[in-house]
């Protein structure tokens, strides 16, 4: 026996090992879908159901865009927003990294497009 102590603690995982886990399940979840819609297209309609289901996954493949599972932070800030349109903007120089500010004004209102309603006649 020796005199080391025995640890149960796993080596420590780096974010590079957790992605590379993560496309491995996602890469795997994907084929067991597809052999799983293939069987189906068998049960359904024999062999030719099977052939066919595999061809609308190679279109499916083609055409659509792969899904991107990345998830996106949202913020929240204690206070309201500054509204843009109503009171424009400014950029103090060190928010811009310039020398000058930047101010931009507020757009006038404009009208809301659309058609006046008729008055109904009786």
């Amino acid at each position: 026996m020796s005199d080391e102590p025995v640890s149960d603690e796993q080596p420590a995982r780096t974010l590079a090992d957790v992605e590379r886990e993560r496309r491995l399940v996602a890469a795997r979840d994907r084929h067991d879908r597809n052999l799983s819609m293939i069987d189906h297209g068998k049960r359904m309609a024999g062999p030719v159901g099977g052939v066919m289901a595999a061809a609308m996954i190679a279109i499916r493949d083609v055409y659509e865009p792969a899904r991107d599972d990345t998830v996106v932070a949202i913020s929240e800030t204690p206070d309201e927003p500054h509204d843009v349109d109503r009171d424009g903007v400014h950029l103090r120089p060190e928010e811009v990294g310039a020398a000058t500010a930047v101010t931009v004004p507020a757009l006038p209102r404009r009208a809301p497009v659309g058609t006046r309603r008729r008055a109904r006649r009786r």
